[in-house]
């Protein structure tokens, strides 16, 4: 090969990598700071995850009290209700 020949080729080479679309510095920029947009929108869908995850916690917790209170409540009114079916039927009885 002559060297006539390997410039035809690296003509040709250069041609083909000019044709394939390098990014060019300003595509880059753009798309870094795309990048790092959908970063930060990422971060913050991340932090309100993590916030409604604390949330429901604490309703779950808020909920569990409540079931105990309503429980402790229950067996109050069922213990007032077997005094007074009791005082009833004493006072009958005589």
């Amino acid at each position: 090969m002559g060297p006539r020949a390997l410039r035809g080729m690296a003509a040709l080479a250069l041609a083909a990598g000019l044709g394939t679309g390098c990014a060019t510095t300003s595509r880059v920029d753009t798309l870094e700071q795309r990048v790092g947009a959908l970063e930060q929108r990422v971060a913050s869908a991340e932090r309100k995850a993590d916030d409604a995850t604390a949330t429901a916690k604490q309703a779950q917790q808020a909920a569990a009290a409540a079931e105990q209170q309503a429980a402790a409540a229950a067996a109050s009114a069922n213990d007032a209700s077997r005094r007074a079916d009791a005082m009833f039927k004493k006072s009958v009885a005589k």
